[in-house]
């Protein structure tokens, strides 16, 4: 059992008196009351110190338990949240590992894909290689045998391969006699397609190219018969007087007057002439 202070001050205040009243000193009544008055005082002060080192201890222990409470509390929340972050890592860990070996897939299947269509590509190219050699034989050397294939190819309706060789021909030989009649040629096999924009250029091209030939008037009648095909009549109108005013002893020429009058029969007609 604790002893307190003002036990331990009692005590030694009663021995006090005992040992002044055992060695025979004498003591006056007002001597005694005021030893008495002092032990009193001085016990209450003892009193109002142990009311505040209890207090402060009591203080001392609340704060203690609380810190220890806090303490334990923030212990437990940390280990929880440490092992949540170690389940997210892992986690993460494991998600990360997943995706480089998707990534590692993905690029190998990439890799065969790339091979398989290098592959595909070099045979296609293989392929087209051989129809070319097959369908576009290589060009003569020979003038007249270039000639001659291009004509063949004409006769037998062969018109893209034909102005493959009259075009070869014209850039050869662009002062042979016959390289107008080969461009009015190119002309006449697109506007047999009725690629009559196409035919338009190259009959053009005779005219511009090849300006004193005798081909130059066909050339600017098949351009007007092109102009009325694309339902352009003004232009046509203006191209055919053109040629009566050039070439007037051309056969052609001839024709002008009726061809004209055709024209001015489906002017009006907006389904037949748009200028």
């Amino acid at each position: 059992m604790a002893i307190r202070p003002t036990q331990v001050l009692n005590a030694t205040a009663g021995c006090t008196l005992a040992v002044v009243l055992m060695s025979g000193c004498l003591m006056t009544t007002d001597q005694g009351d005021k030893l008495r008055d002092d032990i009193s005082q001085l016990s209450k002060r003892m009193e109002a110190i142990e009311t505040r080192i209890n207090d402060q201890v009591a203080r001392l222990r609340k704060v203690l338990d609380e810190a220890t409470g806090l303490l334990e509390r923030n212990s437990a929340d940390l280990g929880t949240k440490v092992a949540h972050n170690e389940s997210d890592i892992a986690a993460l860990t494991g998600k990360l590992e997943e995706a480089k070996y998707l990534l590692e897939e993905l690029q190998k299947q990439v890799a065969t894909r790339l091979a398989a269509l290098e592959q595909t590509q070099q045979k296609t190219t293989q392929e087209q290689q051989k129809i070319i050699e097959r369908v576009a034989p290589s060009m003569p050397e020979d003038k007249e045998a270039l000639w001659k294939e291009s004509q063949n190819r004409l006769a037998g309706g062969m018109r893209e391969d034909a102005r493959r060789f009259l075009r070869a021909f014209i850039q050869r030989f662009p002062n042979d006699p016959r390289a107008p009649q080969a461009e009015l040629q190119v002309g006449q096999s697109f506007a047999q397609e009725f690629k009559h924009a196409l035919a338009v250029a190259e009959y053009q091209a005779v005219m511009s190219r090849f300006g004193r030939s005798p081909e130059v008037p066909e050339a600017m009648w098949l351009l007007g018969e092109s102009y009325v095909a694309m339902k352009y009549c003004t232009d046509a109108k203006a191209i055919f007087l053109d040629l009566s005013k050039r070439y007037p002893k051309s056969p052609r020429a001839a024709q002008v007057k009726d061809r004209l009058r055709d024209i001015q029969k489906i002017a009006r007609n907006k389904d037949l002439c748009t200028s």
